[in-house]
C-alpha cells in the first residue's frame, strides 16, 4: 500500500495526474466527435470536455507551481466553454 502511495503522492507533485487525465480527456474526445452523429448532442458533449481540458490546464499549472494569471486563464476559458453549452441548451428546443 505505501509504494502505492508514494506514487500517488509522485504523479501528484509533478502534475502528472494532470496531463494522464487530459489524455484520458483527449482520447474520449476523439471518440465523442466520431462516434456521436446527433450534432446538438455532439456540440454538448464537445464544449463540456472542452472545459475539462481548461481545468486540466489549471490544475497542472497550479500542481507544478506556475503564476496565478495562467491558472485564472484556464479557468476563465473553462468558464467559457460552459457558457457557450448552457446558452446553446437553453436556446434549443426542449425534448418531451
Amino acid at each position: 500500500m505505501t509504494t502505492a502511495l508514494q506514487l500517488l503522492d509522485s504523479l501528484t507533485q509533478s502534475g502528472a495526474i494532470a496531463l494522464i487525465a487530459l489524455g484520458v480527456l483527449l482520447l474520449e474526445l476523439g471518440v465523442i466527435a466520431i462516434a456521436i452523429r446527433k450534432a446538438s448532442l455532439r456540440r454538448s458533449l464537445l464544449l463540456n470536455g472542452f472545459s475539462g481540458i481548461a481545468l486540466m490546464g489549471a490544475l497542472y499549472l497550479a500542481l507544478t507551481g506556475k503564476g496565478g494569471v495562467p491558472i485564472a486563464l484556464c479557468l476563465a476559458a473553462s468558464l467559457a466553454a460552459h457558457l457557450f453549452d448552457l446558452t446553446a441548451r437553453l436556446r434549443s428546443p426542449q425534448d418531451g
